[in-house]
């Protein structure tokens, strides 16, 4: 399969496409810089510019989207005095919001001009609303299944949520696949000493993420799964490891810090994740292997 990777220079990207070259495929990866040791043919392509997108997906099967430009406060705007988090620079927000919603539609059309059949884009767990709140928030429900209401408060989860109602709209228009991915925190080795701090301090991030994860690995998987498995029209995916990032029982930690929240399955037992990946499990085949906790 020929397969078109955006964003392939970065964190992500560099892994999909080893994932994808080493299961046999064709890849392409455009960035706005070529990778200094690239894996597979490489071009410098600026996402904005939707008229050259069209010759650069001729000939594709399919295109995975995971080009974005990353928002700040999700590292660093956490106040633990409020739990809450904080947007300070909201005209520099903003335009990260218009530039990522810009390319994810661009992407789109491009694809569906070119006659592209598959199409993978890169979503969040943001787009659940618990991730990066400004306001007190807490689940319906645990675990999270891709049923619960979609309220982000935060301008990269808003961004996110855009993007797969974008990807709702396209897929009525044409016979396509769409594959929205909604990734936990993704971590590479470099992450992982912060992960482990992350376990003295169960709220140093607010309890929004669940103790989620995804390991840099997985997270290509799941890319490649979602590319070679078949359904119809737009599907979203939970895609998180099966554990929290946490060596506490996870449902002692809901009754500390989220006592009012309901469990909706039963038998849950020692360490499992409050966002549930079963839909990806079903349908891609796909389930998280490189486990912190293990």
């Amino acid at each position: 399969m020929k397969i078109v990777v955006t964003g392939g220079a970065g964190r992500l990207g560099r892994y999909v496409i080893e994932e994808l070259v080493g299961h046999g495929h064709d890849v392409l990866c455009i960035d706005t810089v070529v990778p200094t040791e690239p894996a597979c043919h490489s071009l410098a392509v600026d996402l904005r510019e939707v008229k050259g997108l069209f010759s650069v997906f001729e000939g594709a099967d399919a295109v995975m989207h995971l080009a974005r430009i990353p928002f700040p406060y999700t590292a660093n705007g956490f106040d633990p005095a409020s739990g809450l988090w904080q947007t300070p620079d909201i005209a520099v927000d903003t335009e990260r919001f218009c530039h990522n919603v810009t390319i994810t539609y661009n992407v789109l059309v491009a694809s569906l001009e070119a006659g592209i059949k598959k199409i993978v884009t890169g979503s969040s767990l943001a787009v659940y609303g618990l991730y990066y709140p400004s306001r007190p928030n807490a689940p319906d429900y645990l675990p999270i299944d891709e049923n619960h209401p979609l309220i982000p408060q935060d301008p990269y989860g808003m961004s996110k949520l855009v993007g797969e109602q974008l990807c709702d709209s396209f897929a009525t228009k044409k016979k396509i696949q769409i594959a929205s991915l909604r990734f936990a925190g993704i971590a590479t080795d470099e992450q992982y000493p912060i992960l482990l701090e992350r376990q003295r301090d169960p709220l140093c991030r607010g309890t929004g993420a669940l103790w989620s994860y995804i390991d840099v690995r997985d997270a290509a998987v799941a890319c490649r799964l979602a590319v070679e498995t078949n359904f119809s029209g737009h599907e979203a995916f939970n895609i998180c490891a099966p554990k929290t990032m946490m060596e506490e029982p996870t449902l002692e930690l809901v009754q500390r810090y989220l006592p009012q929240v309901k469990l909706i399955k039963s038998g849950l037992q020692d360490n499992w994740c409050g966002y549930d990946a079963g839909k990806a499990e079903s349908i891609l085949g796909f389930r998280a292997v490189h486990l912190l906790v293990d």
